[in-house]
């Protein structure tokens, strides 16, 4: 096939899936699905090449993180039944102070909750967002933008974030390899981003209330009234995350010093910990809460996940079919003469994709499915690019995204409001990201 036509094709197929998804309802997973059919079909592979592709890639993907990614929602899940988020914001708030409250959810939700569900995770803490900036005068978009932000860098940039995981699947990358890269960038970018876009609502005025919020949105109940027992220490809180990230990083760090432990690899390898980690919040859940509630809970996640799941996998049978269809040979011969190239190509796919499709998880394995065949051939540091189809994934959430319309109620905005917050404030941390990145290329 010519590279105008592998082009043409390529984007009539991301075209059409978007248009499936967003103006006929389809569901994601069968719109996916079609898509990655009539992408191999149409490049060309023989129609048993494109049915193995698309089982392989399905089941190769499950195989990476389909433990991973369950695992982590059901701890997500049983964390936020028993207070642990509002707990763990409440106390972040009181440290950073209410001066400085939109950084304390910008860096809250990016770094210490991405394990809980994203949409489960903005009904918990919008409401309490809320009502920091109603008690502090500030505008609503001072706390509902780094919420947005916030929400976003912990899905794709911080582990265990589940559209992170999903990259590291698709790009067979260990989580341990992942760590300290996502949290590295994760966090001086959400601050930086989280202080530009308060200078651009609060110093220069750009967020005018009587068009961006909903005059007509009932107000929202105090959450003061169902926020958890004062005796949630923070500690406890935190306990199924901090015990995921110490054995995890114990298994990094204690061969670094020539010492072998295979107790502490078997411990930190991400499935185990992983599982420690909602054994941990199970125990937890069945102290506060009791044995039946611990049941409800996980049959709740498990419910969540299964859509997660499918919607992932089938993701990962479009990369496989993508990596037959000779897209690589193209984009090879575009991009060799440039070695930042890549990197931005990943981050424009993964952009558009999000744009139009609204899925993190979504946008990220198509950018790293078309471009990781090329990574050995081009030099580009594989963790480099799973930052940069995280930040691009970022990018440009609005009408086809449900969360979209999530922010928009929950914190009472006009549609116009949303735009400024949810679209805004991820696109600016996308940017900010992918500049860090290129920074990165430098040195590595």
């Amino acid at each position: 096939m010519s590279t105008a036509w592998v082009i043409v094709l390529f984007v009539a197929v991301f075209v059409g899936i978007a248009l499936l998804i967003v103006r006929l309802r389809i569901n994601p997973a069968i719109a996916l699905l079609v898509g990655t059919v009539v992408l191999g079909v149409a490049s060309g592979m023989s129609l048993d090449d494109v049915v193995t592709g698309v089982n392989e890639g399905f089941g190769a993907l499950m195989a990476e993180v389909g433990l991973l990614i369950s695992l982590g929602v059901i701890m997500g899940t049983l964390m936020s039944s028993y207070g642990a988020v509002q707990r763990i914001v409440g106390g972040i708030v009181g440290l950073f102070g209410r001066r400085a409250s939109p950084y304390a959810f910008s860096l809250t939700l990016s770094t210490l909750t991405p394990s809980i569900y994203f949409d489960v995770l903005l009904v918990l803490v919008a409401p309490i967002a809320r009502t920091v900036a109603n008690r502090t005068g500030r505008p609503v978009a001072s706390l509902a933008g780094p919420v947005a932000m916030g929400l976003a860098a912990g899905n794709a940039l911080v582990l265990p974030g589940a559209a992170l995981l999903a990259y590291l699947g698709a790009m067979r990358i260990s989580v341990s390899e992942m760590l300290i890269p996502g949290f590295v960038v994760a966090i001086p970018a959400v601050l930086l981003t989280t202080f530009l876009y308060l200078l651009l609502i609060e110093r220069l005025r750009w967020w005018k209330p009587a068009l961006d919020e909903d005059v007509r949105d009932e107000a929202v109940p105090d959450p003061a009234d169902d926020a958890p027992s004062p005796r949630l220490g923070m500690l406890t809180a935190l306990a199924p995350v901090l015990v995921v990230l110490v054995l995890i990083i114990s298994s990094i760090v204690i061969p670094l010093f020539g010492v072998e432990v295979p107790v502490i690899d078997f411990l930190g390898s991400p499935v185990i910990a992983l599982l420690l980690g909602t054994l941990t919040a199970l125990v937890i859940t069945v102290l506060k809460r009791g044995l039946a509630a611990q049941e409800v809970e996980v049959g709740r996640a498990l419910e969540t996940v299964g859509t997660i799941l499918v919607v992932t996998a089938v993701a990962g049978s479009l990369g496989a079919i993508i990596a037959g269809t000779g897209i690589q040979d193209v984009l090879s011969g575009l991009l060799g003469a440039n070695a930042v190239l890549p990197l931005v190509t990943v981050w424009v796919i993964a952009a558009i994709l999000r744009m139009a499709i609204g899925g993190q998880t979504v946008a990220g394995i198509t950018a790293i499915g078309i471009m990781a065949p090329l990574m050995g051939e081009l030099g580009v540091s594989p963790i480099l690019v799973v930052l940069a189809a995280g930040a691009g994934s970022c990018f440009g959430g609005q009408f086809s995204d449900n969360a979209f319309w999530m922010l928009r109620s929950l914190f009472g905005l006009s549609t116009r409001g949303t735009l400024k917050t949810y679209t805004l404030a991820q696109s600016m941390l996308s940017i900010v990201v992918l500049v860090f990145v290129l920074i990165a290329d430098i040195f590595v």
